[in-house]
């Protein structure tokens, strides 16, 4: 049984203890931010202009979820953040900060943007360079906000994996893929897909946690962003 096995720990992200020092707004990292904010490259600092991967959207719908903004924005890239702002006093409209790994990939959804060709909610939202800069960084290059999970179906399983990365960080979900089991080697495996809103602090948290902490009970890998497709 997984609870008769001794693992190593995954420490609990900072926002999700509530350790964090976050700021609202472009020019800083703001409270919706789900990520670990003392990270130079959390803040910016640094980044030439030219280099920023980072977009701010606004005039976006009040309601607007991960799962419906990231939808609208295939064939762009692989993100490597996605937050979003609800709305705010006066303020009607929510906004949102995306980041890609690569500059050309936002370049492409700021085009877009700017052109008009993205409607979300009846509206045309409006873009520009976050002043809260975000470089391409030494990434991983399989990096990916999406995780292939295999293993023991008593882990691999969405009760018990949502309960498992609740206590570790503070996360947003775009979509579960439930791919079943299969028979491997006479063991029955387990089979998830977990399309996080971000690869930063997400679905990198995750892939650690796991490793760390039910090595032997899991297989994990990046899969491809929809949002490169």
């Amino acid at each position: 049984m997984v609870s008769q096995m001794e693992h190593r720990y995954f420490q609990p992200s900072e926002q999700l203890l509530g350790t964090s020092r976050v700021r609202r707004g472009t020019g800083g990292l703001n409270r919706n931010y789900r990520g670990d904010t003392s990270l130079p490259s959390n803040t910016g600092a640094g980044v030439p202009e030219n280099k920023n991967t980072c977009l701010w959207i606004t005039g976006l719908p009040a309601s607007i979820t991960v799962t419906e903004l990231l939808a609208a924005i295939t064939k762009t890239g692989r993100v490597r953040s996605t937050v979003i702002n609800a709305p705010t006093g006066a303020i009607r409209t929510a906004a949102a900060s995306i980041s890609f790994f690569k500059r050309s990939d936002a370049e492409v959804l700021y085009r877009n943007l700017q052109q008009g060709r993205i409607i979300l909610g009846g509206r045309f939202p409006r873009v520009q360079w976050n002043r809260n800069k975000v470089g391409e960084g030494q990434d991983p290059s399989d990096a990916s906000r999406v995780l292939y999970i295999a293993g023991d179906p008593q882990v691999v399983n969405q009760v018990f994996l949502d309960r498992f990365f609740s206590k570790k960080f503070v996360y947003e979900i775009d979509k579960i893929i439930d791919y079943g089991t299969v028979q491997v080697d006479g063991e029955t495996i387990s089979r998830l897909e977990y399309r996080f809103g971000s690869w930063r602090c997400q679905a990198s948290s995750a892939r650690q946690a796991l490793m760390c902490e039910l090595k032997g009970f899991v297989w994990t890998a990046y899969g491809e962003d929809p949002c490169e497709v």
